[in-house]
């Protein structure tokens, strides 16, 4: 009864959680492949570059989300796991996480605000420097949003966690969007995510932070929640070491290409940074995209990281080996199918995907075309060390990201040093991404291979891999076709990844019978 009943609240919960992540992903795609169209439309200018403020904003907003993520991911979870484990008194344990992430978010989000200026020198882009101070608040306000979210989280309200995360994401997008169309450029849609922020904070803190039960303080949370967030930088700094690493090695190809402009007066010497900036800053902006693009099964992700840490978390406090191997299981097994599904689309038909965005990011495919089956390593890896955490093992956790940093920037630092156009920076630098992120994918399986037995199914990856592999293949061998079936072979190919698995029985009747318990009201 105990495993049915828990089946039923992961599943509704995990629902719940899905459908606002869905909405995040919207928000997402608004964001992401909205603002092209509108940098790149008459509201700046005939003679702006779309692409090279889009990449501004995701070379500055790959820089906030390394120590937003840390925000975001280690205070939830620090706060989920404990709160899990005293659900109905988590009053302590709130003021707790309050007392650390005012101090934190203090350091971290006041320090950015302050380095706002080196930071935008740094990167090549001083007329960010107000961008910079938006981002600093985001990160203040990150940090006290999700310790309520870590309550609601820890407590299983998913329904009230998935109500905040859908109103954020939609206060996000209408304030960065509306922003961006008010003619404020890349500093003006960083000031409505900040604005964002500030007001979902205050939201969380009146309704969720009033009436806690006291409750008994915990005396591991700080040195858990050191754990979590220093994993979870070396985490993020391996999600985003590639933007980190590609820009200043972009700005070192286009400077001597710059040099046909003379020297001597300081104009020129202007219009040389200038220059090299907005060449720089377009590369950036075509691959910015198409991660952005190959994201999308990471998203789906999200959601099952929310709902399975907390029980693994409860499962693993109860001293429950044999319930921990099952969430272990079947989370990796039904994670490979959720994510191959979207995957698959994205790796057969890089080209045709790109095409459905504005014409100016169209060499974009070629990085998409490795980052495709990179991000299904990530997206895996990301769950893998979810598991980890809620099983209390940051440290392996840790070493695994560490271990995955030196791959990636090992990778780069070789692959990219013979780079001499554009096309295979863009194919080398994801390339790169797929060694790190299956490196660190293998290394977390390994661990919890060892910890808790065979972590996915021989069966699934077989058939998981072969059949995405094989619709792989055939995608990239059809021939070029117009926008509207291009959607419809694409829409074609995930739906043959998802029969594929039912005719193979990966799909059974017993993964029917527990979506059909998840969905009832009661287990």
């Amino acid at each position: 009864m105990t495993e049915r009943s828990d089946a039923a609240t992961a599943g509704r919960g995990f629902l719940v959680i899905t459908a606002a992540k869905l909405w995040f992903m919207v928000g997402g795609v608004l964001i992401n492949f909205g603002l092209p169209y509108i940098f790149g439309s008459s509201l700046y200018g005939d003679d702006t570059d779309g692409r090279a403020l889009y990449g501004q904003f995701i070379d500055l907003n790959n820089t906030l989300s390394i120590l937003s993520m840390v925000m975001i991911t280690g205070v939830m979870q620090s706060v989920s796991r404990f709160v899990a484990e005293r659900p109905e008194a988590p009053g302590a344990i709130v003021r707790q996480a309050l007392r650390l992430m005012l101090g934190v978010g203090a350091l971290v989000g006041g320090g950015f605000i302050a380095a706002a200026p080196w930071i935008a020198e740094l990167r090549n882009n001083p007329g960010l420097v107000n961008g910079y101070r938006a981002a600093g608040l985001i990160l203040f306000a990150y940090g006290l949003y999700t310790v309520f979210i870590g309550t609601l989280n820890g407590q299983k309200r998913f329904f009230h966690q998935a109500l905040f995360d859908i109103g954020f994401t939609t206060l996000k997008a209408t304030l960065v969007l509306g922003f961006a169309l008010a003619g404020l450029g890349v500093v003006g849609a960083f000031s409505g995510f900040a604005l964002a922020a500030v007001i979902i904070m205050l939201m969380a803190m009146w309704r969720v932070g009033r009436g806690l039960e006291a409750g008994v303080p915990s005396r591991g949370l700080y040195a858990f929640a050191a754990q979590v967030m220093l994993y979870t930088l070396v985490f993020n700094v391996v999600f985003k070491l590639d933007v980190l690493m590609l820009k200043p090695i972009v700005v070192d190809l286009y400077t001597p290409v710059a040099g046909w402009l003379p020297d001597g007066a300081p104009v020129f010497h202007w219009m040389r940074e200038r220059a090299v900036e907005a060449s720089s800053d377009g590369l950036v902006g075509l691959y910015g995209l198409a991660v952005n693009v190959s994201r999308i099964p990471w998203q789906a992700t999200i959601a099952i990281t929310f709902v399975v840490f907390p029980m693994m978390s409860e499962a693993v406090f109860a001293e429950d080996r044999e319930r921990t191997r099952l969430y272990i299981r079947q989370t990796m097994r039904y994670s490979m199918i959720l994510v191959g599904a979207a995957a698959v689309v994205l790796a057969a038909m890089p080209g045709a995907l790109i095409a459905l965005l504005p014409k100016d990011f169209a060499e974009a495919a070629i990085a998409l075309a490795w980052l495709a089956p990179a991000y299904f390593c990530f997206s895996l890896f990301n769950v893998v060390n979810t598991l980890l955490m809620g099983a209390g093992r940051a440290t392996e956790a840790l070493i695994i990201g560490v271990l995955t940093c030196g791959l990636a920037a090992g990778s780069y630092a070789l692959l990219l040093a013979g780079a001499e156009s554009t096309d295979q920076i863009l194919a080398r630098t994801g390339q790169g991404t797929l060694i790190a992120f299956a490196g660190g994918l293998l290394m977390g399986l390994a661990v919890l291979w060892r910890r808790y037995g065979a972590p996915v199914p021989i069966g699934t990856a077989v058939r998981v891999l072969g059949l995405g592999a094989a619709l792989v293949v055939a995608g990239r061998f059809m021939p070029p076709t117009g926008k509207i079936v291009a959607l419809g072979v694409a829409v074609a190919v995930g739906i043959a990844f998802l029969v594929g698995l039912v005719v193979t029985r990966e799909f059974g009747a017993e993964d029917k019978a527990r979506l059909k318990r998840v969905l009832r009201r009661k287990g």
